[in-house]
């Protein structure tokens, strides 16, 4: 454990999605196909393309926003985003006392926000199924950023400005995508990777941008006991 580790941070970012709670991505996958269902039957798109702008832009939505052959106007993303995120959250994400327990238990002179690829009525639902929403200052996502995605290490500048943290080294980071922790590092935030198997084949994560890797959020007190 190197000293900066040791040091404490003056604030903590968590991911939502796949973080605070596993579902075996049951929601994300629910997600993904209203976001196909949307760009199929609304947007006239091919099957799959969805897909593609998701892995050229890093979201479906900014892929949307950005391409010029897409007309997207502001009542499409309204749309967009009531749709998207229309989906029965209390039949796959309940109370963890656990998760309460673990937040009880932090640092409390340590501000915690919730960052979030998605929208912020999302996560305050999800927040409020596992009941802990009064832990978090607030919740900062897509909208909060200006729409860029967390592979963009504007996003995480723009997270810091809201949290008003202006040293990257103070900043600790939980999230379960590594490209997402791959670009908080590139900005200088000390990292830690929430789940340690791929999605789609289950083969052990490799990401040396990780400070530590932690195969769920209970686990963190393990790496990180001084915060606690």
């Amino acid at each position: 454990t190197t000293n900066g580790d040791r040091a404490k941070p003056a604030v903590v970012f968590f991911d939502c999605d796949d973080c605070l709670y596993k579902n075996d991505w049951r929601v994300a996958n629910m997600i993904t196909e209203k976001i196909e269902s949307f760009c199929s039957d609304r947007m006239s798109m091919k099957p799959g393309h969805a897909y593609e702008l998701y892995k050229k832009w890093g979201t479906c939505l900014r892929g949307m926003q950005q391409e010029p052959s897409i007309y997207f106007d502001d009542d499409m993303l309204e749309e967009y985003l009531h749709h998207a995120h229309d989906i029965p959250l209390h039949e796959h994400i309940g109370p963890d006392p656990e998760l309460v327990a673990m937040l009880e238990r932090m640092d409390p002179t340590i501000p915690k926000y919730v960052f979030t690829a998605s929208v912020k009525h999302h996560a305050e639902r999800c927040l409020e199924l596992l009941g802990v929403g009064h832990f978090f200052e607030d919740i900062i996502d897509v909208r909060a950023v200006d729409w860029v995605t967390k592979h963009d290490e504007e996003a995480y500048v723009a997270a810091m400005k809201i949290a008003k943290c202006d040293d990257p080294s103070a900043c600790l980071f939980l999230d379960d995508s590594v490209s997402n922790v791959k670009t908080a590092k590139k900005v200088g935030w000390r990292t830690v990777l929430v789940g340690k198997h791929h999605r789609d084949c289950g083969s052990e994560i490799v990401c040396d941008e990780a400070d530590h890797a932690i195969h769920r959020i209970h686990e963190l007190p393990d790496v990180l006991g001084h915060l606690f």
